[in-house]
This record gives C-alpha cells, structure tokens and sequence, in this order.
C-alpha cells in the first residue's frame, strides 16, 4: 500500500503560533495506520541495527500508539518513557522542555539495564528536545540511541533540530 496520507493541521493549537499535527484520521484508517506500521516496520529491518540487543523505546502518549505495535510485529521488547509518578520500580527521571512545555519524564532504569541499544519511536519530530533530553538521559546511563522514527516531522523546524548538538550523528527517519 502506497504511504499518501495527509494529516490534519490544527492551527494555533494548543497554543497561538503551534501548529498541532492530529493523528486521529490516520487512526481512523485502519488500511493506512497499518501501512504505517508497516513502514516503520521496514525502515527499522533496513537500518542495520543490531536487532539482538536492541529494544524500542517510546515517550508518553502518541508514541505509544506507534511504537506498540511495532516492537509487537518485530518481537522486540518495548520500554515506554512516562510523566513523572506513572513509574512504580526505580523510576529514572529527566527534564524535557520542547515547544508546548517543561516537565520530567521517567523510564524504569532496571528495563534499561537489559539493552545497551534502543530505537526511538514518536509520532511528530518538530524542534526534537525531547529526542533530545531522552537521548542525553539515555547516555548518562552508558545507553545509545542508534535509530530514531518517527510519524512525520515539521519541516520549518529542521534548521533547529541540525543546531541541536545532541541530536548530531543520530539517524532520524520519517515515515510521512
């Protein structure tokens, strides 16, 4: 199936000057959602990561809805990053600020000492802080992001994203 799905844009949402990407009518398109899965599927097969030591990890909340079943169809092993206080075993926390907001984050640290190796799945890639903040929270605990994937990106903020120091050298792809 042919990847020709336009998404949604809410202008000034959730704030005057954002221009919010909806996902909801891809999610309504169960053909085109599991094309998707389908893409990202393939991308990560085609980047020659080390699948063996590898596992894919996804921040709160729209990353999970791609991230889910692709560690499902890839038998990998899926590690979710959530707001604070939503981690009950030795929660490992770190700040993010993007372009919404400013908050902390967790992972639970005994998962991530299983894997020397993730994948990074999300829905939008727009100044990329957040790949950003979990890629550096990941290196402070000797751990390595080797691929990032994400849904689609906002294109105008690509000079940002190239500025950002801690997101050289980190393969990034786009489905959409």
């Amino acid at each position: 199936m042919t990847l020709n799905f336009k998404l949604n844009i809410v202008k000034d949402y959730p704030k005057p000057g954002i221009n919010f990407i909806d996902i909801n009518p891809l999610l309504q398109n169960p053909s085109q959602y599991a094309a998707v899965i389908d893409a990202f599927c393939d991308t990560i097969k085609k980047s020659g990561a080390d699948l063996t030591k590898t596992a894919i990890i996804a921040p709160e909340a729209r990353g999970f809805l791609f991230a889910a079943p692709v560690a499902h169809t890839l038998h990998l092993p899926l590690i979710l990053i959530r707001k604070q206080g939503k981690i009950p075993n030795n929660p490992y926390a770190f700040h993010i600020t993007n372009e919404y907001t400013s908050y902390n984050m967790e992972v639970d640290s005994d998962l991530l000492d299983n894997f020397s190796q993730f994948i990074y799945i999300d829905d939008i890639l727009a100044t990329g802080q957040t790949l950003a903040a979990v890629r550096q929270a990941l290196k402070a605990k000797g751990k390595e992001i080797v691929l990032s994937v994400h849904l689609t990106d906002v294109a105008d903020l690509k000079a940002m994203r190239e500025s950002n120091a801690e997101l050289r050298g980190l393969p990034i792809e786009i489905i959409l």
